[in-house]
C-alpha cells in the first residue's frame, strides 16, 4: 500500500521534477496553439523518462530493503502516471480517460471522470535541479558501460568488473551514492578506482 512515511529515491526525485518541465513546456506550447510542441513534450518525456529510465530504476529501489522507500517509489510511480495521464489528456481523451479510472483510485481520487479534473500545474516543491544533475550523472556512467560493452561485444547479461580513474571527489561520492543503481541497471560486479600511478 501507499499508507505510511515515504522516502524517495533519487529517481523518485529526479522524475518528479523532469514532470515539472513537462508540465510548463506542454502548458507553454498550448497557450501558443503549438499542440505538435505540446504532444512532442509529453511523449518525449513519457517514452524517454518515465517509461525507459523510470521503470527500470523503479524495479530496483521497489527490492530496496526499507519499506518507507518501497512506499515512495510505488507513491511516485502512480502519482506521476496520474497527472500524466490528465496533461495528456486534451490530445489523447479516450484511452486516457480509460487508464485514468484505473489509476485515479490508486492516489486517492474520487473523481467520477478526468474530464472534470484540473488541468496540471508546475508544483515548484518538486523542482529538484540537483536531483536532476545527480541522475543525469548516473545514466551517463550507465550509457558509457553500455557503450563500451557494444564496442566490444560483451553480452548485457554479463556482470563486468569496473575500473575507474581521474575522478573528482564529487563524482566518487556520487558513485558511492548511486551504487546501488549503476550495479544493477549497468550490470557491474564491481565498481574501483585506480590509485595514483595505478594502470589497469
Amino acid at each position: 500500500g501507499l499508507s505510511g512515511d515515504c522516502a524517495y529515491s533519487l529517481p523518485d526525485r529526479w522524475i518528479r521534477s523532469r514532470l515539472q518541465h513537462t508540465i510548463a513546456e506542454a502548458t507553454n506550447a498550448i497557450e501558443a496553439y503549438r499542440f505538435d510542441l505540446a504532444a512532442q513534450a509529453i511523449y518525449e518525456f513519457t517514452w524517454n523518462e518515465y517509461c525507459d529510465w523510470y521503470l527500470e530504476a523503479a524495479k530496483v529501489t521497489l527490492q530496496a530493503v526499507d519499506p518507507a522507500q518501497q512506499r515512495g517509489t510505488r507513491q511516485t510511480l502512480v502519482q506521476v502516471l496520474e497527472t500524466l495521464l490528465r496533461l495528456t489528456h486534451p490530445i489523447m481523451p479516450y484511452v486516457t480517460e480509460e487508464i485514468w479510472q484505473w489509476v485515479a483510485p490508486l492516489v486517492g481520487n474520487q473523481g467520477d471522470t478526468l474530464m472534470r479534473q484540473p488541468y496540471p500545474s508546475v508544483a515548484s516543491a518538486s523542482q529538484n535541479p540537483a536531483a536532476e544533475a545527480e541522475m543525469a550523472w548516473t545514466m551517463e556512467f550507465i550509457l558509457g558501460l553500455r557503450r563500451i560493452r557494444g564496442e566490444m561485444d560483451i553480452a548485457p547479461s554479463k556482470s563486468l568488473p569496473v575500473l575507474l580513474q581521474n575522478g573528482s571527489s564529487e563524482d566518487k561520492a556520487r558513485l558511492e551514492r548511486n551504487a546501488t543503481l549503476i550495479t544493477k541497471l549497468g550490470r557491474t560486479a564491481s565498481c574501483r578506482w585506480l590509485e595514483e600511478g595505478e594502470t589497469a
